[in-house]
């Protein structure tokens, strides 16, 4: 589990204990070479000591020291990597106060030293349970009983004191716990006494292990001794043992215990989180980048290349590229490379199958939102069979996809028997879809969403469409796919095209809107991203739909953006976009009752249909209008700064505002605000099924978040009286007035 949610923590994990190996192997190679030299000296009294001192080789005590300090390194970089990865694992979820200051796992001494960590942000955008944690075993905090905890707070104190020592330039050296020394005299002499010194440090002067005395002792009477010590690999750097148990190499131990344990615990709380998560896919450039201006690529494309490109039919070319897919995309604003990644690593510990339907499921919750993410379900058929609703859906309003994923398992075969090997899964798919809409229109079913949220699937109100999902380590190139004949269209997509379309365009409603759009395979499997491209320019070229003239008359601007955009989704601006997923994931986690939880996923719905051209301008809109607004805060003013967007005659109208108060007057404003917006629709629709939808921020000063996030929704008449709607009219009504939208797809 720590190597699937915390990468790069497993890997640092990974390499403090070969490191840990390491310094024991060239330990024993140190010791078999002699390392330890002994001496014993009896004086003419009888009186004598046994003595050790060590002969280091040239570079063996440096060797071992920096051993030891990568070995450290290594953990702390570990428990740093666990909250960067947390923080990145959850960077959908929430907006980040001070992005630019660096993640860390904040370990002091003290109360306050802990307390100043936290104020620098370094655990900004990890869990709660995870900071939490991190307080609770502080090495610090007094000992409650509980030994794990106690471990933990040892470990992390041996961590601090060692990085502290190592930086002052403290070096690894030997330590010697005297155990069972012995002393042999030949006749006439005898042992009368023999006494082990206390356990110390060695070093290059000769150190007194234990001390005798003999009786009857005469000059060149034979001495034999043994030192019976234990000469242990240590760091005597602030040392002091509390019993012959407490060695270096325990509290080493311990130290990579308390930090495995936190690997663990933290991957463990985050897998206790329903919803989104971070995914990094493979195959982008160095940058992480997957959309790059073609005059900055690595590939060095000549002028004449690229006016070839942009003047041809479809501005679309596929570059030969050993691996992974790139594109050559011709954009009004000029030519560029879109690398489409492989598909996500799938999870180690699961078979094949297994984990191809979690890949699937996270991309569409991550990318997407995991509110309209159906986790497969059974229910009983007859007396003894059970069915499975198919590996997953997708609802997002009245639209949804059935999701069902074939998985090559096994190693693959000759190009024969794995074309063979596709074509049937999609034929055996292409049935089970149509077995699954069946069910879904004889009626509802209840599904958990990826909140874990039990949803009802009103399946008979709902359009649906299919989608046959193969996950092949190396899938046939080339490979023709047949047009599919049933009631419900069915699309083929390799794991990687599902997940470049969630990749593109950040929105459940949108690749749901996509899917039902295309209705069918494109004709070779694998070419999805090339006809999304085909498409997206069919959209650029589209000519605008006519605006309702109501809107303009009350200073409403007529936009429109093609529903397909060529530029990966947030590419032009990722602060913004990720500030619209924010507020989706506000609304979504707001606590509502179990009976309101329909309601708000037609909310949910409502307001993921901002189609995809808009929102980084709608993101960008709202961080300045928080800004702006607590300032006005500070100031002691209430200011507003509104927006709202209307799609067409049929689409649910959307309204944003953020006011620098959240009062009981400034709720009843936005509400009054919103009822204005939706009444007004009534002159050119009529307003019995349609539905408003408003968003309201309000800057916050706790520390905790930014802002408040309030919801309304409204459908139906509002019914507004004349001295409401003249009102409210004086009110919002100013010159300025709101924006109009249109955005439509291509015919």
């Amino acid at each position: 589990m720590i190597r699937e949610h915390y990468p790069r923590a497993w890997q640092h994990l990974r390499d403090a204990q070969q490191a840990k190996t390491a310094m024991a192997s060239l330990w024993s190679t140190l010791l078999r070479g002699g390392l330890v030299k002994e001496g014993v000296v009896t004086h003419a009294d009888g009186s004598g000591v046994i003595s050790a001192w060590v002969a280091w080789p040239p570079g063996g005590q440096a060797e071992l020291t920096e051993l030891f300090r990568g070995c450290v390194q290594e953990l702390w970089t570990c428990l740093d990597a666990l909250v960067a990865e947390s923080v990145e694992a959850f960077s959908v979820q929430q907006r980040l106060r001070r992005p630019e200051c660096p993640r860390f796992f904040p370990v002091a001494d003290c109360l306050d030293g802990f307390q100043a960590l936290l104020a620098e942000s370094c655990m900004d955008g990890a869990l709660r349970s995870h900071v939490a944690m991190v307080e609770d075993c502080q090495p610090f905090q007094d000992n409650n009983g509980d030994e794990v905890i106690d471990r933990i707070r040892r470990g992390l104190g041996y961590l601090l004191g060692w990085d502290t020592a190592l930086d002052a330039g403290a070096l690894v050296g030997a330590w010697a716990t005297p155990v069972e020394p012995q002393v042999h005299a030949a006749a006439p002499a005898v042992v009368e006494s023999l006494e082990a010194t206390a356990p110390g440090a060695l070093g290059e002067e000769e150190q007194v292990l234990a001390r005798y005395r003999l009786s009857s002792y005469q000059s060149g009477c034979a001495v034999n001794a043994q030192a019976g010590t234990y000469v242990d690999l240590c760091f005597a750097e602030g040392f002091v043992p509390e019993d012959a148990e407490d060695t270096f190499e325990r509290r080493l131990t311990l130290a990579i215990e308390a930090v495995t344990r936190f690997a663990v615990s933290f991957a463990w709380l985050s897998s206790q989180v329903p919803g989104s998560r971070h995914v990094l896919s493979a195959g982008r450039d160095d940058a992480g980048n997957t959309w790059i201006e073609a005059a900055r690529s690595s590939r060095r494309w000549s002028a004449e290349e690229l006016a070839a490109l942009a003047s041809s039919d479809l501005g679309l070319a596929r570059v030969p590229d050993a691996g992974r897919l790139t594109l050559m995309v011709s954009t009004a604003d000029g030519v560029y490379e879109r690398i489409v990644p492989h598909a996500t690593p799938l999870r180690s510990h699961d078979r094949r199958g297994t984990a191809a339907e979690i890949a699937v499921q996270d991309a569409a919750a991550t990318w997407g939102l995991p509110d309209f993410v159906m986790a497969p379900s059974v229910e009983r058929k007859g007396r003894r069979g059970v069915r499975e609703i198919s590996d997953g859906l997708l609802v997002v309003g009245d639209r949804g996809v059935v999701v069902q994923i074939k998985a090559r398992e096994g190693e693959p075969g000759t190009l024969e028997r794995e074309t063979s090997w596709v074509l049937k899964q999609l034929t055996a798919a292409g049935k089970q879809i149509h077995g699954t809409v069946r069910r879904l229109k004889a009626g509802s079913v209840r599904m958990a969403n990826g909140r874990g949220y039990s949803v009802r699937i009103d399946g008979p109100a709902i359009d649906w469409v299919g989608v046959a999902i193969i996950e092949h380590p190396d899938p046939p190139a080339e490979l023709t796919v047949a047009a599919h004949h049933g009631s419900t269209p069915v699309i083929a997509l390799l794991r990687r095209d599902w997940e470049f379309l969630f990749d593109q365009l950040r929105s459940t409603h949108a690749v749901v809107g996509y899917l039902h759009r295309v209705g069918t395979s494109a004709p070779v499997l694998g070419s999805e991203p090339e006809r999304y491209y085909e498409l997206a320019a069919a959209d650029a070229e589209a000519v605008p739909g006519e605006v309702d003239a109501s809107w303009t008359r009350r200073g409403g601007q007529p936009r429109s953006v093609p529903l397909l955009p060529a530029a990966p989704a947030g590419s032009d601006d990722d602060e913004a976009h990720t500030m619209v997923r924010i507020l989706l994931e506000d609304v979504a986690t707001s606590p509502i009752g179990p009976d309101e939880r329909e309601a708000w996923q037609r909310v949910l719905a409502s307001l993921d249909s901002l189609p995809v051209g808009y929102r980084t301008e709608l993101g960008r809109f709202l961080l300045d209008a928080l800004a702006v607004t607590a300032a006005e805060a500070e100031a002691g003013t209430t200011a507003w700064r509104m927006r709202t967007f209307i799609a067409g005659p049929a689409w649910d109208q959307l309204g944003f505002a953020a006011c620098s108060a959240l009062t009981e007057d400034t709720r009843a404003a936005f509400s009054a605000w919103l009822r204005l917006r939706h009444h007004e629709r009534s002159e050119s629709t009529d307003l019995a099924h349609l539905t408003s939808v408003g968003v309201l921020l309000t800057p916050r000063t706790d520390g905790y978040r930014e802002w408040d996030t309030t919801v309304h929704a409204i459908s139906g008449d509002p019914e507004l009286t004349d001295d409401e709607l003249s009102a409210y009219q004086d009110l919002f009504n100013a010159p300025s007035g709101q924006e109009a939208t249109d955005t439509r797809p291509t015919p």
